[in-house]
C-alpha cells in the first residue's frame, strides 16, 4: 500500500488564530475520507453559534449516527451531539450544545475514533483529530480589504458606485464612521457606511477608478465591534485595498453615450479613455 502526499491544500484550518494547512492524502490512488476543516457555527464563521458545529469532509460520508465523534475544547468543554442522523453528505452540521462554551483563545478539537462513518466504497474513515475554528468567541479580525463597483440603471443612464469593502471573520456592527480615514489617489474621501450586522462593512467612495491607489485606516476610536462577543476592533494602520474596479472604455465615458452620466469622476491627471 502506498500513501501519497499530493501537496493539494484544502481550505486552511485556523486554530487559536494560527493557520494550519490541511493536506489531502491519497492511498493507492484513492482519496481517503477525512475531515478537512470545521467551525463552531456555520461554515466560514458567517453565523457563530453555541448549538452547531459544521465540519467539511474530503468526500461524501455516509453515517447512521455520530458514535465515536467527540468535539471538545482545551478549557474543559464538551459539545454534546444530538443530530442529525442517517445521511450522506460532505458537510455535517452537528446539532447540540456545550456544557462549557468556548472562550477567546480556546482551541476547539474534533476527534473521531471507531465510529460508523464510511465513504461511497464502504471504506471506513480512520481515526483522526483536527483543530477547528472557534467562531463562538473568535478574535475579531479583518480578512480582506478591496475596492468594488456596483452599477444600477437610472432612466437612460447607468449609475456607478464604488465601495471599500472591509471583510471580517465574523459579523460586525458599526453605527458611524468615527476613526475611519479613506483615501483615493492620495485624496481624503467623504464616505458613508453600510453593511452593519454582516461580515462586510461597505464604505461608499466619492470617486475612484481602476488605476487609483485606495487606502483605508482606522484609529480605533469608533464603534466597530463583533456582533457576537462585543469585542471592539483595534486600530488598523493605513492599508492599500485590492482595486477590483474594471478598466473604463471610450464607450463608458463618451459624452454622447447613453450612460455618460455617472457618479464616477476622474482627477486632473487621469485620461478620459483606456490606454489600450
Amino acid at each position: 500500500m502506498s500513501i501519497i502526499n499530493t501537496g493539494i491544500i484544502t481550505p486552511n484550518i485556523i486554530s487559536n488564530n494560527i493557520i494550519q494547512p490541511s493536506i489531502i492524502d491519497i492511498i493507492d490512488g484513492v482519496q481517503i475520507l477525512k475531515p478537512t476543516i470545521g467551525w463552531t457555527g456555520d461554515a466560514g464563521c458567517t453565523n457563530p453559534s453555541d448549538v452547531q458545529v459544521t465540519v467539511n469532509f474530503s468526500k461524501d460520508v455516509t453515517y447512521t449516527d455520530h458514535t465515536g465523534v467527540f468535539i471538545t475544547h482545551d478549557n474543559g468543554g464538551e459539545f454534546t451531539i444530538t443530530g442529525p442522523v442517517s445521511n450522506t453528505t460532505n458537510i455535517i452540521s452537528y446539532e447540540g450544545s456545550w456544557d462549557i462554551e468556548p472562550a477567546n483563545g480556546d482551541i476547539v478539537i474534533y476527534n473521531y475514533s471507531s465510529g460508523n462513518y464510511i465513504d461511497g466504497d464502504s471504506v471506513a474513515m480512520e481515526d483522526v483529530t483536527i483543530n477547528i475554528v472557534n467562531c463562538v468567541h473568535a478574535l475579531l479580525e479583518i480578512i480582506n480589504i478591496s475596492v468594488e463597483q456596483s452599477e444600477s440603471p437610472h432612466n437612460d443612464t447607468i449609475l456607478r458606485s464604488q465601495f471599500i469593502n472591509i471583510e471580517f471573520n465574523q459579523p460586525v456592527t458599526a453605527s458611524n464612521i468615527t476613526g475611519i480615514t479613506a483615501t483615493v489617489h492620495n485624496n481624503a474621501q467623504f464616505i458613508s457606511l453600510s453593511g452593519s450586522g454582516t461580515t462586510t462593512l461597505k464604505y461608499t467612495l466619492q470617486r475612484a477608478i481602476f488605476r487609483h491607489e485606495v487606502t483605508w485606516a482606522y484609529d480605533g476610536t469608533g464603534d466597530i465591534k463583533s456582533a457576537f462577543s462585543g469585542e471592539l476592533l483595534g486600530a488598523v494602520t493605513e492599508t492599500i485595498a485590492t482595486n477590483n474596479l474594471p478598466p473604463f472604455t471610450v464607450w463608458d465615458y463618451d459624452v454622447d453615450a447613453l450612460n455618460a452620466n455617472t457618479d464616477t469622476t476622474w482627477d486632473s491627471d487621469e485620461t478620459r479613455f483606456d490606454e489600450e
